[in-house]
């Protein structure tokens, strides 16, 4: 990799946080809606979805990613997909501006799976990120009443130590999400600038995995996975020889509940066989499931650019056909006029009676009638047609942006590099079709740590963009944007 300067235009920023605290309503803000990659690739990404946005002339990547503890993937296949994800991004000199932690603020009391993600958000980024990882409270409600018991499960969140109190002791900052796009913004802006004003360190599960070389089981999160694994199977052991020895129970129930709790015993022994498994070869099965999601979505952004062209060549046609029919409008009016003038002029010479003009002229008069109906028709058709061709084609140039922005992203995943991603340049918002928030060129990507050619996965020592931008424009410079090319 070429050596460039520390200020990168690229920054990238995880979004964590257990089901139902709010991630995606809180993203869509962002970047506006249904816009992430990775909804229809779970099979290949573990859960994990990518955005891109842009603040201040600052390509933004989202890394949206499931809560330990969900409810379709194991604990194992979370931790194993963030690591890749964050071993990777090292690798190739990308920087991890830092970690926004979603908590709901209306939960009554800390569940174990909130408690075990603080403990796994610790083990993985280190206590010396604290200060990089934000805990970003949500569901703040709208009543006095409300505000109040939210304000004082904050107080006890952030002064009790195993809770958030460790981060806070350490820097982390508390941010209050309203639900509105300025307060998210605002979030993710404090962020970037913390990791500006005081650099960007690799996180402890970077340095353990990159730096260090160590395999994830030996890592600090994988050494609290498989103690975990080790107390929650021994619990399950326990609750086996309970049940046997349950007199009141039917027999039925207790093999019933035996066979259950066998089943999640099993299940975790191979997911600690999981992290005994090569770092190296998991992560080049990795790197080959980010290729098939980068070649499935350069695939779509290809199909969505030849539609994308179709529907412009269409909307010039219609554009050609009304300046067509404008032309026919004046033309015949023109003729018509000549028509009745000389009409007139016969009638005043006398060459013709004045009757038999009426006549004629009745017959223009009905004439010009019919075709000014079938002009209007049509116009009116045309005009119908138009306002939906305008509308697909804003639709299928913001699905287009989207998916050509995140193409550089997917090929550092998948260990091909920008090039060979398909990266375009020159890629610019469409205003009013929700594509405010892009990245203006893929090329703008750069990288900030020296590092030498290494084979794969060896060790490395030796003002605000609003997505919703409402720019007024005229008709003439509406038809310059959607007949426009890639820009």
């Amino acid at each position: 990799m070429a050596e460039i300067s520390d200020k990168s235009p690229c920054s990238i920023v995880l979004v964590m946080g257990i089901t139902g605290v709010g991630k995606s309503t809180f993203i869509s803000k962002l970047i506006g809606d249904d816009t992430g990659i990775g909804h229809d690739l779970t099979s290949y990404t573990q859960g994990v979805q990518f955005h891109s946005m842009e603040i201040k002339g600052r390509a933004i990547y989202l890394v949206d990613t499931p809560g330990f503890n969900d409810t379709y993937r194991s604990d194992f296949e979370i931790f194993s997909e963030i690591a890749f994800i964050l071993s990777q991004i090292y690798r190739r000199g990308l920087k991890i501006a830092g970690i926004l932690y979603l908590h709901r603020i209306s939960d009554n009391r800390i569940s174990g799976s909130t408690l075990r993600n603080f403990k796994l958000l610790e083990t993985m980024y280190g206590m010396d990120a604290a200060h990089r990882v934000f805990l970003v409270t949500t569901m703040w409600g709208s009543s006095k009443d409300e505000q109040c018991e939210a304000a004082l499960r904050e107080s006890r969140l952030l002064t009790t130590r195993q809770f958030w109190g460790r981060f806070s002791e350490q820097g982390s900052q508390t941010k209050r999400w309203r639900g509105d796009e300025w307060s998210a913004l605002s979030i993710v802006d404090a962020l970037i600038s913390l990791g500006d004003e005081g650099g960007y360190k690799p996180l402890l599960i970077q340095r353990e995995l990159v730096d260090e070389g160590k395999p994830l089981k030996e890592t600090t999160a994988g050494l609290e996975l498989m103690s975990e694994y080790t107390i929650a199977e021994k619990g399950l052991s326990e609750e086996i020889r309970l049940l046997r020895s349950e007199e009141s129970v039917s027999q039925h129930d207790v093999e019933a509940a035996i066979s259950e709790i066998t089943r999640e015993i099993r299940e975790m022994r191979q997911a600690q066989e999981k992290l005994k498994v090569s770092t190296r070869k998991l992560f080049i099965e990795k790197e080959r499931s980010y290729g098939k999601v980068l070649s499935k979505i350069r695939d779509e952004q290809q199909k969505l650019s030849g539609e994308l062209q179709e529907q412009r060549e269409r909307y010039a046609r219609l554009q050609n056909e009304i300046k067509s029919n404008d032309k026919l409008r004046i033309d015949e009016h023109r003729y018509w006029s000549q028509k009745r003038a000389n009409l007139e002029d016969q009638a005043r010479m006398g060459r013709r009676r004045r009757d038999s003009i009426e006549v004629e002229c009745q017959k223009i008069d009905e004439e010009e009638s019919v075709l000014n109906e079938h002009l209007i028709e049509f116009e009116n058709e045309n005009e119908s047609s138009i306002s939906q061709v305008s509308h697909d084609i804003q639709e299928l140039r913001k699905r287009d942006v989207v998916k050509r922005n995140i193409l550089p992203l997917l090929g550092l995943l998948a260990g091909v590099g920008l090039t060979a991603a398909g990266a375009v340049t020159g890629l610019v918002p469409l205003a009013g079709a929700g594509v405010g928030l892009t990245i203006s060129s893929a090329s703008e990507i750069k990288f900030s740590r020296n590092i030498r050619h290494q084979g794969p996965y060896e060790n490395s020592h030796g003002s605000f963009v609003s997505n919703s931008s409402t720019a007024a424009f005229n008709g003439a410079q509406i038809s310059d944007i959607l007949l426009s090319g890639s820009k």
